[in-house]
């Protein structure tokens, strides 16, 4: 397959400098998916922390345990969202690429 070449773009985007959209893709795409999977990782291993606190301080109260509980689960079920988000952006990219 051709590349698409996208150096006529306007110089407002700067994306021209790229000079086709496979350069571009595999450069500033990919570094922002990258940036966006390890913020994610890192809010949920904040949440994941807030969450362990929640609980030992808890004293036992219920309202708190299943607070807590529930962050935990959250913040877990959101990782493999975004990491299942991830890998499936990565076949489509390398799908339309190529």
């Amino acid at each position: 397959m051709a590349s698409i070449n996208i150096s006529n773009l306007s110089p407002i985007t700067g994306w021209a400098q790229y000079g086709n959209l496979d350069t571009l893709v595999s450069t500033k795409i990919a570094s922002l998916i990258n940036f966006m999977t390890g913020f994610a990782a890192l809010v949920a291993v904040i949440l994941i922390i807030v969450a362990g606190y929640m609980f030992i301080t808890s004293a036992g109260e219920a309202d708190q345990v299943e607070k807590a509980g529930k962050t935990i689960s959250g913040a877990i079920i959101g990782l493999v969202i975004v990491f299942v988000a991830r890998i499936l952006i990565e076949f489509v990219i390398k799908a339309v690429v190529k």
